[in-house]
């Protein structure tokens, strides 16, 4: 149903939100991911004589690097594209070059002037691009594993699909940076899960 799944993202805290509801598509439907940032150009040339320009686009290669770590924790292939211009109208016209079957996108951007520059890009694209647009609300954080029951699903399906048979799961604790959850395996070898808040990444590991 979706072979290519368009993510515009301008880096805005919440994106993690925005990029997991594409991956689980593109996870159920074998698609291919297409992460796109737009450099705004009337922001670019406001900000050139500060010297600031350079800023904007690496804070572009960071949300697009983002998202596709996250896309390679889940297993999607992913295309990145980098452009400048006007955020909505590139996003419309990238989305119509690649012939994208879905376009997942947040429903605000940055605030202050960055945001009165580039208005409501969801809008525009609502009404204007060829396919279908999903609009996802942007929270406050970039979390996705928000509550012990998620970080519990998470250890589990990690234990299920690893070698190390059955379990159970005897803590959970969430630290600074990632949550941790202890399992006991049925053969008596006490394990640890290291899951990512954001991402979702988790890493399974012997205790010792």
């Amino acid at each position: 149903m979706y072979e290519r799944i368009l993510i515009p993202t301008d880096g805005s805290t919440g994106t993690a939100h925005v990029a997991m509801q594409a991956l689980d598509l593109a996870e159920q439907y074998g698609s291919t991911v297409y992460v796109l940032h737009v450099v705004d150009e009337t922001a670019s040339s406001l900000l050139e004589a500060t010297g600031s320009e350079s800023e904007l686009e690496e804070q572009g290669e960071r949300a697009v690097e983002r998202i596709e770590r996250m896309a390679q924790v889940h297993g999607v292939d992913t295309v990145t594209e980098i452009q400048t211009g006007d955020p909505a109208s590139g996003i419309i016209d990238y989305a119509e070059e690649i012939d994208a079957d879905l376009i997942v996108a947040g429903t605000h951007g940055r605030s202050g002037v960055q945001r009165r520059l580039i208005g409501s890009v969801a809008e525009r694209l609502v009404r204007h691009a060829a396919c279908p647009v999903m609009t996802v609300r942007l929270p406050e954080s970039d979390e996705t594993v928000t509550n012990e029951a998620d970080a519990r699903e998470l250890a589990a399906e990690a234990l299920a699909q690893s070698d190390r048979g059955d379990g159970e799961i005897t803590g959970v604790e969430r630290q600074v940076s990632v949550w941790v959850v202890d399992i006991e395996s049925d053969d008596g070898e006490s394990l640890v899960a290291y899951i990512d808040p954001v991402t979702q990444r988790t890493s399974l590991v012997a205790r010792h």
